[in-house]
Parts: C-alpha cells; structure tokens; sequence
C-alpha cells in the first residue's frame, strides 16, 4: 500500500512539472500587447496602439534564432503578394545597435522595435513567438514556435482570421 501512495505522489509531481514545462515552453504567453514598453530603432518611445486599424503580424524575434530567420525570409517572399495588406512587426530584447545591424543587413521591409524587458520578463521563454492581430488590436492568434509561411493552407488560416 505504502509503495502505491508513493507511486502515485510521484506520478503527481511528474504531471504537474511536465504541465509547468509545456506551458513555459510549448504554449504562447498572453500579453497585453498596448502595454509593452518597446522603443523603435532610433531609441525613441512606441506603442502599439499606434498600429491601430491596420492587421499585424507580430513577431517576437533573436538575430541568432534558425527558425526565427527562417520565418522572416519566408514572410519577405511573400510580403507583397499574400501579405500585401498585412503589417509585419518584429520585436527583439537584443540591443538597438544588434536590431539596427540586423535591419540593415537583411533589407526586410518589416517594423523593427525593441523590447526594454528582456524577454522572460513579459513571459516569453522560447522563441519566435508570433500574434496575430486584428485592426481592432485584438490578439486572434499566438503561435509559439515555427510557422511555415509559404503553405497555402497556413497563409488561408492566417487570412480567415482577420
């Protein structure tokens, strides 16, 4: 009886860390985009809410991340057909001068701003982290980890959300 009561305890904690795991790691945070504290690449103030009345994509971004580089140079293909009426904004923790260098060596025509928090900070632990969001700024979607942009059947979801 004892080595049951035992068993199931650790049966218990084990579900339990993996839950804590899986949420930290596999499940993207809600956050409340307007009130992030983010500053553009000239280190000046910016808030979301500027963005207001347009469809983002919100992407929260390393320069040294595969599959976040990944993501944009997919995005970037097809930015001006399938994206066309989309706003495509990338939010890093790294350094002005990393995000500045970063814009200017890939060319994407994308809203760079950073993030004055670091991203466990606002509950971000893994990354590329991606919001949809509507003109109402409305969160319709998170997504934690790649997105194949180039699928047909991924860009008609995305769409169907707005």
């Amino acid at each position: 009886m004892r080595k049951r009561l035992i068993f199931a305890g650790f049966g218990v904690i084990l579900a339990i860390v993996v839950l804590f795991y899986y949420k930290k790691y596999k499940v993207a945070p809600s956050i409340e985009l307007n009130k992030l504290e983010i500053v553009s690449e000239t280190g000046q103030p910016f808030n979301l809410n500027d963005l207001k009345g347009k469809k983002l994509i919100i992407s929260f971004y390393a320069s040294w991340c595969g599959n976040c580089l990944q993501e944009m140079e997919e995005i970037n293909k097809i930015k001006n057909t399938e994206l066309n009426d989309i706003e495509v904004v990338c939010i890093t923790d790294e350094s002005l001068e990393k995000l500045t260098q970063f814009k200017e060596a890939k060319g994407y025509p994308f809203l760079f701003l950073k993030l004055k928090k670091h991203f466990p900070d606002i509950g971000i632990n893994s990354i590329p982290v991606t919001y949809i969001v509507n003109q109402k700024m409305e969160v319709v979607k998170e997504v934690l980890g790649y997105i194949q942009w180039d699928d047909p059947s991924t860009l008609n979801h995305i769409k169907s959300l707005y």
